[in-house]
């Protein structure tokens, strides 16, 4: 009857519609970043800015390569955003390498797939370090040990913990508790999360 056809044709074109939306997620690489306006950078190349797509195919997915002139990734790719006024963050885009052989074993090469079609960021401040001198006047303002350990614990930091330095941090009154966990402060360049990007889900 002329309404099953209609509704036949509904579904087949749904269907489509949906699987041909399914199959592009994984034809480009997507970046979008909180604030937008941040440069994409692949490899140490910049490739533009958020919010960003790469137009790739489903190959530089896939694990699976079938001979010598299959498209693939040649190297690993790392990519960094940046934008002024925030932390640079990074992540591996890539897992491998895998190996590709010939069946006479006489080809073969490496290569790497994206791990993922999207990423989104969401940029951090850029914060100040703290240093020795940042905890003497903490002291100075009234603050106790606790507080002080807290901030410590919770900062990006760049103090000097030499024989002199906490010789001269004994003498302004810093207590030991204190300069024990200016000790084992995480450094500058590791503060806070291992990064800001994260993987979009579906």
């Amino acid at each position: 009857m002329p309404g099953n056809n209609i509704a036949r044709v509904a579904s087949v074109a749904f269907c489509v519609v949906s699987c041909l939306g399914a199959a592009d997620q994984n034809n480009a690489l997507r970046i979008t970043s909180e604030p937008s306006g941040a440069h994409v950078i692949i490899n140490g190349r910049d490739q533009g800015t958020t919010p960003f797509e790469m137009k790739l195919g489903n190959w530089a997915f896939d694990t699976k390569k079938s001979s010598v002139f299959s498209k693939h990734l040649s190297e690993a790719w790392e990519l960094q955003i940046t934008k002024d006024g925030y932390r640079t963050e990074s992540i591996e885009l890539t897992r491998g390498p895998f190996t590709w052989h010939s069946l006479n074993g006489q080809n073969s090469y490496e290569y790497w797939v994206l791990n993922a079609p999207a990423y989104s960021v969401k940029l951090r401040p850029a914060t100040r370090a703290l240093t020795n001198a940042d905890v003497i006047q903490l002291l100075r303002s009234g603050l106790g040990d606790a507080l002080i350990i807290e901030k410590i614990q919770t900062s990006s930091c760049e103090f000097k913990t030499d024989p002199e330095d906490i010789m001269s941090l004994h003498q302004e009154g810093v207590s030991d508790a204190v300069i024990a966990a200016m000790m084992h402060a995480v450094p500058v360049e590791l503060g806070g999360p291992t990064t800001g990007i994260q993987p979009v889900k579906k």
